[in-house]
């Protein structure tokens, strides 16, 4: 797993140039912007990832091991503080930049057009004298002229048409290969790195927060401080409870957020869910609480016995939901009868929770 671990290395600091570059100068590209969608779907599994570093852990020599881990944590380091410090590419450069790929072709197959259509009224002359010339007295050299100027045209026509044909069949791809990387990863990637942050602080503590070995000791037994805090919005403290993965949290996100509950960031988001100290409050929007409480439910079966009503409890009370209310509400989108929207809703989160 070395390789796996020294690969993600230069990745993450070619990320952080990424980022550099956009707060600099501003610039970005759908190249960028696909490798940052790229790092995220190669790295989101945070137990894999644990897994790697701990076959590093037990397979490298300890000198080179923790070379690579603090080289890795330093990385990561950067990124989770260039997020917290700075705006990142936003939704609206992340679809320019995505549309300006897929219409790359866009002035050539104007000019494509164009051709065609000026070569289109010749070939048609041609072919009219061609189909005329038999209503005629004619010689049989002006039907073999009439004949040679019509396919003439017609080999120009056919040959151009077919290059625009091939115009219009890479911009249909582009636009596929456009589509697949419309995703805004840079908050999944900030989730990621903070959990990245804990895990690699198991193995690698920050050598500030350990002057002797009393002290450590002292840390192992009692909550571990916090290893990063949003300067922002969230407070994610190494050391609290993750009743839910950053994986699930923005799935539910990316449809709850703005329509069941008020504009919240996917970080502030899973920072709520989870029940970890957020300067921002989790709203829910009029009209959307019976919807919520199902997902409450849905989300409250994902854990163990101990945790159910803790973290149910705990949600309610800080969503102001009523217990009654909710043991009365919580099965109405997927009743006998339910309403459209929320059968649409019961639909969407069984895509999730499935």
């Amino acid at each position: 797993m070395q390789k796996t671990i020294t690969t993600l290395i230069p990745q993450y600091g070619e990320l952080n140039r990424i980022c550099k570059d956009w707060i600099v100068s501003h610039t970005f590209s759908f190249e960028k912007q696909k490798f940052i969608v790229d790092f995220y779907s190669e790295w989101n599994d945070i137990t894999a990832f644990e897994q790697a570093i701990l076959e590093l852990v037990l397979h490298t020599p300890p000198e080179p091991c923790t070379l690579l881990l603090k080289s890795l944590k330093k990385e990561v380091r950067e990124y989770t503080r260039l997020y917290e410090s700075y705006r990142l590419p936003n939704d609206e450069v992340i679809m320019r930049v995505c549309n300006q790929y897929a219409d790359s072709h866009k002035e050539a197959i104007k000019e494509e057009m164009e051709e065609v259509n000026r070569l289109r009224k010749p070939m048609n002359e041609a072919n009219n004298r061609y189909d005329s010339i038999g209503y005629r007295e004619h010689t049989p050299e002006e039907e073999k002229l009439a004949e040679r100027e019509y396919e003439r045209c017609k080999a120009e026509y056919e040959r151009e048409k077919a290059q625009l044909d091939h115009l219009y069949e890479q911009q249909t791809l582009l636009w596929k290969e456009a589509r697949q990387y419309m995703k805004n990863r840079c908050d999944d990637i900030y989730l990621l790195s903070v959990h990245f942050m804990g895990i690699l602080t198991k193995y690698v503590p920050d050598e500030e927060s350990q002057p002797n070995e009393a002290d450590r000791q002292s840390r192992t037994d009692s909550q571990p401080e916090a290893e990063t805090t949003t300067a922002s919005t969230t407070a994610t403290t190494a050391g609290l409870p993750e009743y839910f993965s950053m994986k699930l949290i923005s799935l539910i996100h990316e449809v709850c957020a703005g329509e069941q509950f008020e504009d919240i960031t996917a970080p502030d988001f899973y920072a709520c869910m989870n029940l970890h100290p957020c300067q921002c409050v989790l709203k829910i929007k009029p009209r959307e609480k019976i919807r919520v409480c199902y997902l409450i439910s849905l989300m409250r079966e994902q854990l163990p016995g101990q945790d159910k009503d803790k973290w149910k409890e705990a949600i309610l009370k800080h969503l102001d939901i009523d217990e009654d209310y909710y043991k009365s509400k919580y099965r109405e989108p997927v009743s006998d009868l339910p309403s459209i929207p929320n059968q649409k809703f019961a639909k969407e989160m069984d895509g999730i929770f499935r």
